[in-house]
């Protein structure tokens, strides 16, 4: 598979985790989330809360597993017997959206977006105490929603999509990019006059450049977030097999390498030139991403789950 060594095959994996000091590795099924021991690849635990987790986040110190139900709930485990230690569901005040979320450095502080009377709006949520605070005042509409992208290790920031209906009824996205959550201040908001619309973005450090996806488009953009350095577009007259529908984006940690997967296919692009230098056929793919040291490959399906050794390095 995509010409590198299976380590470990999985059942079904809508999405798989490493730990930070990648001792764990877990993948969300249907119903329940397995861990296993990134050591032996021997499962340690099978977490049945919540029925139905959407997205795991380990803690910055890996001392917990957060998972986020997809209709909007949390279950925290530690780590040391993947005991269930803490549990949050919305109320009356506010309502979880389905949607990765963040874990910050601070014990049962998570950021995420929550359904407010004003909307989807940005807020810290303390699973500990079960107390929140709204972060942003984005403009109320029943159109207006709020995903996460990523975590920017050395700049310490995280990464949103912010995406409402404008008065022409066309849908526009703008980058949202908070540096501190604790800080109400350090909210920057930024969008492109050539690119309204996406379905994923991510920030390069390695280049100080964004990465955007739209459907089977790809843009390289500049650090400001104004000037289109290099796109491509993946015909699919070039991909008979259809590539199916977009699902994922990442990026490998040295930079060098892009990870889009389809429902159909995976493709490896290369930075430099966007160049596809890996093209496979998966069916049900929902999920590829790079591990944080560039080891491994973490394919995940409707049907599998995939650990392979990455051998572009």
């Amino acid at each position: 598979m995509l010409q590198m060594n299976l380590i470990k095959k999985l059942k079904t994996s809508y999405q798989i985790k490493l730990s930070n000091n990648h001792r764990f590795l877990c993948h969300t099924m249907g119903s329940k989330t397995i861990v296993f021991d990134s050591s032996s690849w021997e499962k340690i635990a099978e977490l049945s809360k919540p029925k139905d987790p959407g997205y795991t986040q380990f803690s910055q110190n890996d001392n917990y597993l957060y998972i986020k139900r997809t209709i909007g709930a949390f279950c925290v485990y530690d780590t040391e017997g993947f005991q269930l230690v803490k549990t949050l569901k919305s109320n009356k005040k506010y309502g979880f959206v389905e949607g990765d979320f963040v874990v910050t450095n601070t014990p049962f502080l998570i950021l995420d977006t929550l359904k407010t009377k004003n909307g989807q709006q940005l807020a810290l949520i303390n699973i500990d105490k079960g107390e929140h605070r709204i972060l942003t005042e984005f403009e109320d509409s029943t159109t207006t929603l709020i995903n996460y992208n990523q975590y920017i290790k050395n700049a310490n920031s995280y990464l949103f999509t912010l995406s409402y209906e404008n008065h022409e009824g066309y849908r526009v996205n703008k980058i949202v990019k908070v540096k501190d959550p604790l800080n109400t201040g350090s909210i920057k908001v930024m969008e492109n006059s050539e690119i309204w619309h996406w379905k994923s973005v991510i920030y390069c450090s390695s280049y100080n450049t964004y990465i955007v996806v739209d459907n089977y488009e790809v843009f390289i953009l500049d650090g400001q977030f104004e000037e289109i350095l290099k796109t491509v577009c993946l015909s699919e007259q070039d991909y008979p097999d259809h590539l199916g529908y977009f699902q994922h984006l990442h990026q490998s940690n040295d930079g060098r390498y892009i990870i889009l997967t389809y429902s159909q296919t995976v493709l490896i692009l290369r930075y430099d030139d966007l160049k596809p230098i890996v093209v496979e056929k998966i069916r049900y793919a929902c999920f590829g991403e790079f591990s944080s040291d560039d080891l491994f490959l973490l394919i995940g399906t409707w049907e599998n789950g995939y650990i392979l050794e990455n051998n572009l390095r």
